[in-house]
């Protein structure tokens, strides 16, 4: 299995979400995709709408999302933005996740689809139970409008923050930081502010946008 950084990882699809479904000798049999981290293929926005368009609705990871950075910045921020654009598309993803020195983390990825598993904390099956039961699509996305982005963020017990990013920096950080860029590329009071409400991650010299766009209310808007 792959373990550097700049290493393309496999993908593999299929054209259904239910796991009992893809037991189904009918079933066409799963596609194989390259990603490549270093970003000379399609971006990780790029590729979840390109994955979806061409009928896919289960998508596996074929290594972990090692957040201690063994696999090295890119390979953690490209693989969280797929895992992100993948779960706006209300795809489901196969995927793992090892949390490495701060087992919090999770609390502010719990938008995103549930791994299949949880390694490398003590209490690694509670947290992927936890994940489990309290995720939902929506749970932190964003919108754009005229001149301004809203968030809305349901990630902390289910009460919901509302942030509204008017001020150009803030949309310039937004901008650049949904592709995932060099952390000094954004304003260091910018991103220590977003960091600090849990809206951009770090890796390394790296940073990138946690929440999602919003594709579709699930619900009726008022419940997410």
């Amino acid at each position: 299995m792959p373990t550097t950084g700049t290493t393309p990882f496999s993908l593999t699809t299929w054209r259904d979400h239910d796991e009992e479904v893809l037991q189904l000798p009918t079933l066409d049999a799963p596609s194989l995709v390259t990603a490549d981290p270093t970003g000379s293929g399609p971006g990780p926005a790029d590729l979840a709408a390109e994955l979806y368009r061409s009928g896919a609705r289960r998508v596996a990871l074929d290594r972990p999302a090692d957040m201690s950075g063994g696999t090295g910045a890119r390979s953690i921020v490209s693989t969280m933005l797929l895992v992100a654009e993948l779960t706006s598309w209300g795809t489901v993803v196969d995927w793992e996740i090892s949390l490495g020195a701060d087992p919090e983390i999770w609390r502010s990825l719990n938008h995103l689809y549930p791994p299949s598993a949880v390694l490398g904390a003590p209490d690694s099956d509670d947290i992927r139970q936890q994940w489990k039961e309290t995720f939902y699509l929506c749970k932190c996305v964003y919108r754009k409008g005229p001149g301004f982005i809203q968030v809305r963020d349901r990630r902390t017990n289910g009460s919901l923050l509302r942030f509204t990013l008017h001020d150009p920096a803030y949309l310039r950080a937004v901008e650049q930081l949904s592709a995932g860029c060099p952390a000094d590329a954004v304003p260091s009071q910018v991103l220590d502010d977003l960091v600090g409400e849990s809206l951009a991650g770090r890796a390394g010299d790296l940073a990138w946008w946690l929440p999602y766009r919003v594709r579709r209310w699930p619900w009726p808007s008022f419940a997410v």
